[in-house]
């Protein structure tokens, strides 16, 4: 829809004023969201601009007191939520006047300008011509900009003053469109008089960006020839994705895994703003900056005991490239070039490359790369699920082949790297604490070391900050990524104990770990981590994973048993069931016919062929589970 949202640096600037005059120049309709206090904003621009009652659309909410949105409703007992608001339908253009100015909250972390990103229309800001309209209206702009807003132009309220204009229009980047003098008397013909002094920006051009898609970009696990066209995203909000075209889609797959504490949290936006700011990157072999050493602290912090020593790099998969590197050269430092032997766990996806893949070369992704990687040794993996009567027997299993293994090649491993208690990718694969401690425990008495690959279990997926708190056994290695900056910014921290560390010191550059990226330690990504993990200790998120968990264990355990579903599970903010009677494999077309289903429900799920997985960002409430539960249930009645 073309139109405008007008705001103001402050109350009583003369908003409604220019929006009546607004809609005169466009032959618009009027729409205030947000009415507060008895005088109305609506029958103000309906007697200026002569509309009809049907093209005055009256506000989405409305209350007594004249205050700030958010204090008003306090006065009613009420808790608004922008989600109440929608743009009303109109054939014309649209004028929407804001309450108060760009900040004025509306309700707990929501405020004016959270509306106007929900609503999506370019902002017009009113101001004051006179003293003082340059700190004011420079603030606004900034603040409106750091929301991602765009800002068409500037009116000024008032005796016309050359001088404000010009260092609005120089320093502010943007034009002054209208000058409008205090009208006295205030009429439709004074004010309609003024009509055509307002320049009126043109409505963006919008890119056949589909075309562009098409042409040029080369989506990740996709066969682009048979694939449908991306969903077109504009935005996020919490738990939301909203499309382009104005559908609302509740992310169930956190995005891939990367989105802990919801779309666009502000305490993140604002950490990763006001880095840019300040230093936006540097080489890091020869400098450091507070967001790098104040992470590695925190990070040391939160990890269970001895993980201290923080090597930084770029996503999941070179994290893993590190640890397996660590490994490796730690054994050639000590003297024992013999353990080069890796192994890793049946099913196990570590990532996509060289090293990442030669360690998950089980879990089937990597078909016709074989060649290039290096051998590895696979180990049974127990997977288990609710009502799972042989897991001791497999477990018992699973641990003698492993103590035969070792006892073939106890001086011969370098190290065992494990997805503790979730194998994410091979299908939300589970096994128990006790099991992945045994492992452990194993690999410790035969001298190797234990790797974690917490890139999707940490930050709270299980439950815990990380697995391993669950499983009782601290890895000499664990790799950390995706939830890592909240999902803001690819980063990736392979965090090493003290004696691993000590490993690679030495007089010659032959025993340093000769590993790095260009973005190492990157300090937006540094201050995006920071955010993130005050928020863990601010939101109590861990009480919220501990709600979602509570609603996964009760949906699937009463789906147990369903016919064509199998193997229920879960583990904190993960739940997971297989549907059974069709294909099966990552391509299966039952999770495709899921998929569409759900995204015809409001929801966005991707399911791992034939597992589908609900794996949410932990903002979402218990009542939006069970609403995706709910839909799960309605999905497999339309597929029989």
């Amino acid at each position: 829809m073309n139109g405008y949202f007008v705001t103001g640096t402050d109350t009583g600037i003369g908003k409604t004023v220019f929006s009546a005059l607004l809609c005169m120049a466009l032959n618009a309709d009027y729409f205030k969201p947000i009415q507060t206090g008895s005088d109305s904003d609506c029958d103000t621009v309906a007697a200026l601009t002569g509309l009809p009652a049907g093209r005055i659309h009256r506000p989405a909410i409305s209350l007594r007191q004249p205050l700030s949105p958010s204090q008003a409703a306090e006065c009613e007992g009420r808790v608004l939520s922008l989600s109440a608001i929608r743009l009303p339908s109109s054939c014309h253009p649209l004028v929407v006047e804001g309450a108060g100015g760009a900040l004025v909250p509306i309700a707990p972390a929501q405020d004016m300008a959270g509306l106007m990103v929900r609503l999506g229309l370019p902002v017009i800001v009113v101001a004051r011509s006179g003293l003082g309209t340059l700190n004011h209206t420079l603030l606004t702009l900034e603040a409106l900009r750091l929301r991602g807003l765009d800002v068409a132009g500037v009116a000024l309220v008032g005796e016309p003053n050359a001088a404000n204009r010009r260092d609005i229009e120089r320093l502010g980047e943007t034009p002054v469109i209208a000058e409008l003098p205090l009208l006295s008397p205030l009429t439709p013909d004074t004010l309609r008089a003024m009509a055509p002094g307002v320049a009126i920006p043109p409505f963006p051009e919008k890119p056949d960006l589909d075309a562009w898609d098409a042409d040029h970009v080369w989506r990740p696990f996709t066969q682009a020839k048979t694939a449908s066209a991306p969903i077109r995203a504009q935005r996020g909000q919490g738990a939301r994705i909203i499309t382009e075209d104005g559908r609302e889609l509740i992310d169930l797959v956190s995005s891939w895994w990367v989105n802990p504490h919801g779309h666009a949290h502000p305490a993140i936006a604002r950490a990763v703003a006001r880095q840019a700011h300040v230093l936006e990157q540097v080489i890091f072999s020869d400098f450091s900056h507070e967001p790098a050493s104040r992470l590695a602290h925190e990070l040391s912090l939160a990890l269970p005991g001895g993980l201290n020593r923080v090597f930084y790099s770029d996503n999941g998969s070179t994290a893993v490239e590190v640890a397996l590197k660590m490994a490796y050269q730690y054994w050639r430092n000590q003297g024992r070039p013999e353990r080069a032997r890796f192994a890793a766990f049946q099913g196990a996806y570590h990532g996509d490359t060289v090293g990442a893949m030669s360690v998950g070369m089980s879990s089937g992704y990597y078909h016709g790369f074989e060649p290039l990687t290096f051998k590895v040794d696979f180990l049974p993996y127990p997977a288990t699920w609710l009502g799972d009567l042989d897991v001791e027997e497999k477990e018992a299993q699973a641990l003698a082949l492993l103590g035969n293994y070792f006892s073939v090649h106890a001086d011969a491993v370098a190290g065992v790297i494990m997805e503790p208690m979730v194998q994410g990718a091979s299908g939300m694969r589970m096994v128990r604490p006790g099991f992945v401690k045994a492992v452990a425990d194993l690999v410790r008495r035969t001298g190797g070391l234990v790797i974690f690959d917490e890139v999707m279990t940490g930050f709270g997926r299980t439950g815990t900050m990380f697995a391993c708190e669950q499983v009782g056994a601290t890895p000499d290695i664990i790799c950390l990524a995706k939830g890592l900056t909240a999902g803001f910014l690819p980063m990736a921290a392979t965090v090493a104990t003290e004696a691993i560390y000590q490993g690679f010191l030495g007089d010659s550059f032959d025993r340093a770990l000769v590993h790095g990226h260009s973005f190492t330690a990157n300090p937006l990504g540094c201050a995006a981590a920071l955010a993130g993990l005050r928020l863990f200790r601010e939101e109590s998120t861990l009480a919220r994973i501990a709600g979602l968990e509570a609603v996964h264990a009760k949906r699937l355990t009463a789906l147990n048993g369903r016919p064509g579903l199998a193997k229920p599970r879960w583990r904190g903010s993960i739940g997971a069931v297989e549907l059974t009677g069709g294909d099966s494999g990552y391509g299966a077309e039952i999770g495709k016919k899921l998929k569409r289903h759900f995204i015809d429900r409001g929801f966005f799920a991707r399911p791992l062929g034939e597992v589908f997985y609900i794996l949410p960002p932990f903002c979402l409430t218990p009542d939006e589970l069970h609403a995706a539960y709910d839909t799960l249930e309605e999905v497999l009645v339309v597929l029989g």
